[in-house]
């Protein structure tokens, strides 16, 4: 990918997710429980513990940024970054409500880091290196600032197929507003969901050891409660501002429809497929 394509896209992505930054800080509380299912695992992954300096990319609406600089501890450091900051916005709210000291937030893309090298114990990517052209150069920058011991954990959706809420999103909208649509896309969302994408990009890195490790739920969901209504601000918010009332509607009943065929005696049978990439880098000597 030439340097031209490349920064297209970058700028593509962050207009895109500039776009999403209010659905995401509004939903975020809302889907806290759901959310820390997939951080407690990552958070593990990477190692983290009490005193280490962390790096978060891809910090979204704070999580697992807040979460990590609990852990961490006023010994610690947390240092949240985001492509976009209309996605912090919402983080920094939450981390000033929270009386957290040692977490700090800034703007950076994750394939061209501001930190110096053998800055970081870990690093830790929720959901976010999927959306990056070349995922390489972002594991290869976070080797860069990683101390020699350090260790890495990156978290992206397995396929589609396998998360029955995106399946009924993309049907939706597909229904909704025909396949091409650039504010639909849950095929980037999923495109490093393959067994062995996340360890081949680590490797790519320079990560001298590297793993996956495979995360599947499947809940059972009262039907009643219709526990899609976040999600789908957070996946569709951009098409749903520009939407009258008719098509709000539509979409909802064209959901509620999709999660029909999921229900069984009343309750919503549910699947999700998630991926952790684990990189370590060598130890000095």
């Amino acid at each position: 990918m030439t340097e031209d394509i490349n920064a297209r896209e970058t700028e593509r992505v962050r207009l895109d997710w500039s776009l999403r930054g209010k659905h995401w800080d509004a939903q975020a509380d809302l889907v806290a429980e759901t959310a820390d299912r997939f951080n407690q695992p990552l958070i593990e992954a990477a190692g983290i513990a009490a005193g280490h300096m962390v790096l978060d990319l891809a910090t979204g609406a704070g999580e697992p940024a807040l979460s990590v600089a609990k852990l961490t501890g006023p010994e610690g450091r947390v240092c949240a970054t985001d492509l976009v900051p209309e996605m912090i916005a919402g983080a920094e709210r939450r981390a000033q409500e929270l009386g957290l000291g040692n977490i700090d937030f800034r703007v950076a893309d994750m394939c061209a880091l501001p930190d110096g090298d053998e800055t970081f114990d870990r690093a830790i990517c929720r959901f976010g290196l999927m959306f990056v052209p070349e995922p390489q150069r972002a594991t290869a920058e976070v080797h860069r600032v990683l101390k020699p011991g350090g260790q890495a954990a990156f978290l992206v959706w397995g396929p589609r197929e396998d998360t029955t809420m995106f399946t009924v999103f993309a049907d939706a909208a597909v229904e909704m507003w025909g396949p091409d649509d650039p504010l639909v896309d849950f095929d980037t969302m999923c495109s490093m969901g393959e067994t062995g994408a996340l360890e081949a990009a680590l490797s790519a890195g320079g990560f001298d050891e590297a793993e996956e490790i495979e995360l599947r739920f499947a809940p059972k969901i009262p039907a009643h409660l219709e526990p899609w209504h976040a999600q789908v601000d957070m996946s569709l918010g951009p098409k749903l501002d520009t939407a009258d009332e008719a098509e709000r509607e539509k979409l909802k009943e064209t959901i509620r429809k999709g999660f029909q065929r999921h229900n069984i005696d009343g309750e919503l049978h549910m699947t999700a497929h998630a991926r952790i990439g684990v990189g370590r880098k060598r130890s000095a000597g």
